[in-house]
């Protein structure tokens, strides 16, 4: 994983250019606005992008370079026989847009790919047309055109995608999961075209005018994403045929039960006495159905504690963050420096020391290299 920070815009005059690269890293004609002579507010800035096409390249290189491109976030295969890629991207404020036509592809993050980068943002697909099979691992359902899956990058995920046009949204997990505290519940979820079709309709405004849309009016367009999902999956109960894996159970009450005690948990990491007798006592059910509630994570002690270094982890991700590693750790309830760094160490292979040493260090090189791969990379960097 490489980051930094993505090209700035270059001044001429009255002039405001964003060079767009393609998949050589070569410059792409630029989209320029023109900053009326006199007239009031800031000049229009053209939305950073990217452009990749198979059709630009030798067929024994399309799938090594889409490869490259991805490496940053996902593990890329091919199924089929035949395959393309067509991708344009847009850079928003805490949110990258992708316009995708795939054949023959499968992603995928796998345990050790999601414990590696670290990444924990919410990852949202709407479906336009083709066959995509889509969700975690071993729970994959085949989505229909209007659909929405929603995926949690900090869990496993597997998609295989035949013939698809499919608009994704990666969006900063910090404006969702104040809205949804329980978001972790609704990894895998479907949500049909009746219920997530407003959110559906924007993504889709929003990528049609993202080519001529001003940054400085798009700026904010990753918030209403996050308002509008938050109002789906609050507004609204999951639907019966969603998959919603992460530890929930197939019964109702179980489920409700699973993202009652996981928002009360979200809510309260940082208070050291949270534990299952207090979970339990909040939720207003016993320590054994708790218990069985959490079997599937190795108890809801292993949960807690989980869930408590995926936030110093993502604390530790996010530019500017500059406390020191023990504050981090007291703040989200650790209660000995010393268990929390052996505990994270156990959990994603280095100490949390190294870990902020090595992601500074990639920035850095990262600044020197302005390949597509990179730019990608940097941009979901920027999430955090």
């Amino acid at each position: 994983m490489s980051c930094g920070r993505a090209k700035e815009p270059i001044n001429k005059g009255n002039v405001r250019c964003l060079i767009c690269i393609d998949f050589a890293g070569r410059p792409l004609p630029s989209l320029t606005a023109f900053a009326t002579p006199g007239a009031p507010g800031p000049p229009t800035v053209s939305l950073p992008s990217i452009t990749f096409s198979t059709r630009r390249l030798d067929p024994g290189l399309g799938f090594g370079a889409y490869h490259d491109l991805y490496a940053t976030g996902a593990d890329v295969a091919r199924v089929g026989d035949v395959f393309h890629a067509e991708v344009q991207a847009y850079r928003f404020e805490r949110m990258i847009l992708f316009k995708r036509s795939l054949n023959g592809l499968q992603h995928s993050r796998n345990p050790t790919r999601v414990r590696r980068d670290a990444f924990d943002h919410i990852t949202l697909h709407l479906l336009l047309a083709g066959e995509m099979r889509a969700g975690p691992p071993g729970h994959e359902r085949r989505m229909q055109p209007g659909e929405i899956l929603v995926l949690d990058n900090s869990l496993p995920q597997q998609s295989r995608s035949y013939d698809v046009n499919v608009i994704s949204a990666p969006v900063a997990r910090d404006l969702i999961e104040p809205l949804v505290p329980d978001i972790r519940a609704f990894h895998g979820t479907i949500l049909p075209e009746a219920i997530g079709g407003l959110l559906a309709d924007f993504l889709i405004a929003l990528t049609r005018r993202s080519p001529t849309l001003d940054a400085n009016v798009g700026g904010h367009s990753s918030t209403v994403v996050g308002m509008l999902l938050a109002a789906v999956l609050r507004g609204q109960a999951p639907p019966v045929e969603a998959v919603v894996w992460a530890g929930a159970h197939d019964l109702n009450g179980d489920l409700a039960r699973r993202r009652q005690a996981e928002a009360h948990i979200e809510a309260h990491l940082g208070e050291q006495d949270l534990n299952a007798n207090s979970i339990a006592a909040a939720i207003a059910v016993s320590r054994s159905i708790l218990y069985r509630t959490f079997a599937p994570d190795g108890g809801v002690a292993r949960f807690v504690r989980q869930r408590r270094l995926e936030r110093v982890r993502h604390a530790l991700r996010r530019q500017g963050e500059t406390r020191s590693i023990a504050t981090l750790a007291y703040a989200y309830g650790f209660t000995s420096e010393h268990h929390f760094n052996r505990t994270f160490r156990d959990a994603f292979g280095r100490p949390p020391g190294q870990f902020r040493t090595d992601l500074n260090r990639r920035r850095n090189e990262a600044r020197k290299d302005q390949s597509p791969a990179t730019v990608l990379g940097e941009w979901l960097c920027e999430l955090y």
